[in-house]
């Protein structure tokens, strides 16, 4: 959000860059369909030649085959990038469109092979080029988070009685061993008021949102839609094992629901029955039923 906003701020865009994936299938059953999927692939295997391709890219490049005309299929790719290629796309269609309305068909078919199919060409290594450089920033911007938090690790016997004043005059120290300038002294009251802070601070401390790699999200959803998240976890099981209690609670919870709602019929069952008016009242209806 920040580059976004500074790419905004200059005046230029900082593109998308989430790597989630899902399965689409490409039309590849005519000519033109499948010259644009194997430019598509062309440019994949140009990126993955790079030297600071990701091994993602280079695996998937390797080991993806384009089927022969006439056979649709499915591949596995990131959703922000497909979506900017059909946007893409769109607009490629757009200018076909546009020229072939004040021109004829073989000038149109013309202008299409030597101006436009090489500007869609050049369009898509864009797309491509810009969206993998936005996923390498982004992931060096988590690389050096990461490597931020990771410096919490193992010191949690060497920070356990130390306060926040103790680490800020750590800090402190350091700066005057990076610039030539002389440091400021720290203000007293600051150092006063960070004293009273202890230096680990529990469910922060060396928090796995900093530190793990990936993270696994347990969500229950009701039969009604509803959505609990059960918490972020640092490995498959332990989102498993946490669905699987909660959904024990949720079944006692159900069963529970059943016993109640059985004895409060019950006890509506036996006011009715004990009610002395009762018979008098079911007999008047059907007397009224008579008379209709």
């Amino acid at each position: 959000m920040e580059r976004m906003q500074k790419a905004k701020e200059s005046g230029t865009t900082f593109g998308q860059s989430s790597t989630y994936s899902e399965p689409v299938i490409f039309k590849n059953d005519d000519e033109a369909s499948h010259k644009t999927n194997q430019m598509v692939f062309d440019v994949m295997k140009k990126l993955a030649a790079h030297d600071n391709a990701s091994e993602a890219l280079k695996k998937e490049a390797a080991e993806f085959k384009l089927p022969a005309m006439g056979e649709n299929f499915s591949q596995v790719v990131p959703k922000s990038l497909h979506e900017t290629y059909m946007k893409g796309l769109d607009i490629y269609k757009a200018k076909v469109s546009a020229y072939r309305a004040n021109h004829t068909e073989e000038e149109t078919k013309k202008h299409v092979e030597d101006v436009l199919q090489e500007e869609w060409h050049e369009a898509v290594f864009g797309i491509a080029k810009k969206y993998q450089e936005c996923v390498d920033t982004v992931a060096g911007d988590a690389a050096a988070v990461k490597k931020y938090y990771m410096t919490q690790k193992g010191r949690e016997k060497e920070l356990k009685d130390k306060t926040k004043a103790d680490i800020m005059k750590e800090i402190w120290a350091e700066l005057t061993k990076l610039t030539d300038k002389p440091v400021p002294p720290l203000d007293d009251e600051i150092l006063a008021e960070l004293a009273q802070e202890p230096a680990i601070i529990e469910g922060q401390f060396n928090h796995n949102w900093g530190t793990a790699d990936k993270l696994y999200k347990s969500e229950a959803i009701s039969p009604f839609g509803e959505k609990y998240l059960l918490g972020i976890f640092e490995t498959m099981e332990e989102s498993e094992k946490a669905f699987l209690a909660w959904n024990e609670e949720y079944e006692k919870a159900r069963e529970q629901l059943k016993v109640e709602r059985d004895q409060w019929g019950k006890q509506e069952q036996a006011r009715v029955d004990a009610d002395p008016d009762r018979e008098a009242f079911t007999a008047s209806i059907f007397a009224e039923d008579d008379e209709d």
